[in-house]
């Protein structure tokens, strides 16, 4: 029994052993003044807010019987719009958005806009599909949230 015992801990401790801690990867000083920047010259606060309103919009349709109705009012919207726009205005959420890119490729970009300053007026930017993946999920569960408050009142 006891070599069964010394065994199990033997096998235990080097699973527990072989399990590796995730680092996590911090936007250097530099990068967030770019980052900063970016956002600053590409309009991108703006640009981001027309597209989770898109995104709303989306998600606030629903299709029954063959027909298109709105399962949330234009109250509920404000206040989901709110609090997205909220959790965006925190830099370091932006931060993290933009992380991975180098400090030579943030440069480029915010060449690239102040060549090209009609883009910021059209509302024209750069995003990864992290950044529209996770505003989307926001938005689902802001949607959910307001709609499971109705159905509880």
């Amino acid at each position: 029994m006891k070599k069964y015992l010394f065994l199990f801990f033997v096998i235990f401790s080097a699973l527990l052993y072989s399990q590796s801690v995730i680092q996590t990867k911090y936007p250097t000083e530099t990068q967030k003044k770019l980052i900063d920047k970016l956002i600053e010259v590409s309009g991108y606060n703006d640009s981001l807010m027309k597209t989770a309103n898109l995104l709303l919009f989306r998600k606030s349709m629903q299709h029954e019987n063959g027909k298109n109705f709105e399962i949330l009012n234009t109250e509920e919207k404000k206040i989901i719009l709110n609090r997205i726009r909220h959790n965006y205005s925190e830099k370091d959420k932006l931060y993290f958005d933009f992380m991975n890119l180098t400090e030579k490729n943030l440069v480029n970009l915010i060449q690239f806009y102040d060549e090209n300053p009609n883009l910021k007026s059209s509302n024209y930017i750069f995003s990864s599909d992290i950044i529209i993946h996770n505003l989307d999920n926001e938005i689902s569960h802001e949607v959910n949230k307001i709609l499971k408050e109705k159905s509880t009142q």
